[in-house]
């Protein structure tokens, strides 16, 4: 009779358990293909945010600026879809736009295919504009001649959450000289940035605002941070800038790995690359005493049931 008790109890258990499963899969049902109808695109094989500023003569001052830079990349990321960069890039514009914050900086976000530095180029030239004045030797051949100059340029690593030596974060700072006929001579300048992944080709990720420079000033060094979100190996990569003058197709000035130790082999790799796993530590204590333990159990365990058949 407990028997059969017991299995009528196990069968009604059971149905309830079906029932239930059945319930759970029918709400779940809809979520799931919802989920899946609004799947957007990735970013993939590359995503990465720069931001680009004139550095401050004041140290702290250059100092606040650049953490409020750092910030704006912290608050940009991750932007690992089309519609979440498409909302970032609108989100970082809508305080340059303002006219109560004329100077602020916006996030400049590079995802799925970049372009080589051949295809910039080729982009440039191909736009009905004329040469610089600096393609020139002969000044008399053209109204204003300007020659150009990089006077340095160097990098600084900022953020390894891994500790491996690679970093996601980094900054590129520049500074351009301009000579002309006059004293402390202008132009106003904007710059294409590219890496190169250990010696492979030149791949763009960053295209600066215009910027103005004074002559041979040391006050007007211009700084790129950068935050790499996914697609780049853990490698090292270097840098090339080529600096163009607004209003103008050819590039007046250019610097890279080449020329100075500064923009060489930096150790890089994207976000996605540089997290700590999580460890878990399984702490076993014992060893032999606790197979004797185990043993001494057993036997005990044995012995009471033998003297459970006995009493029977």
């Amino acid at each position: 009779m407990n028997t059969l008790k017991q299995q009528g109890m196990a069968a009604t258990v059971n149905a309830a358990f079906v029932k239930a499963m059945v319930l759970a899969g029918v709400l779940l049902a809809p979520t799931t293909v919802s989920a899946e109808s609004i799947d957007e695109p990735s970013l993939a094989p590359f995503s990465a945010a720069s931001i680009g500023m004139t550095k401050k003569a004041d140290a702290e001052q250059a100092a606040e600026q650049e953490q409020q830079a750092l910030s704006l990349l912290q608050q940009s990321a991750p932007a690992q879809t089309v519609g979440e960069a498409a909302a970032v890039a609108v989100k970082s514009l809508a305080p340059s736009l303002s006219a109560k914050h004329p100077n602020t900086n916006r996030v400049q976000l590079m995802g799925a295919t970049p372009l080589t530095r051949e295809q910039v180029i080729a982009k440039h030239t191909s736009q009905p504009i004329p040469s610089s004045s600096a393609a020139t030797e002969d000044p008399y051949r053209s109204p204003v001649y300007h020659s150009f100059a990089i006077f340095d340029a160097s990098s600084r690593l900022f953020e390894d959450f891994d500790y491996d030596g690679f970093y996601q974060t980094f900054s590129v700072t520049f500074d351009v000289d301009v000579f002309g006929a006059y004293l402390n001579e202008r132009a106003d300048l904007f710059a294409e940035l590219y890496l190169s992944r250990n010696g492979g080709p030149w791949v763009h990720y960053y295209t600066t605002d215009v910027f103005t420079i004074y002559g041979d000033s040391t006050q007007d060094d211009y700084e790129v941070l950068t935050t790499l979100y996914s697609g780049y190996p853990t490698d090292h990569y270097d840098v090339l800038i080529d600096v163009y003058e607004v209003g103008y197709s050819d590039i007046v000035a250019t610097i890279s790995a080449d020329e100075t130790d500064g923009l060489y082999a930096l150790p890089l790799e994207s976000s996605d690359r540089d997290h700590i796993d999580e460890v878990i530590v399984v702490e076993e204590s014992g060893g032999a005493f606790s197979v004797l333990a185990l043993l001494c159990l057993g036997l005990l365990a044995l012995l009471r049931k033998r003297e459970n058949l006995s009493v029977l």
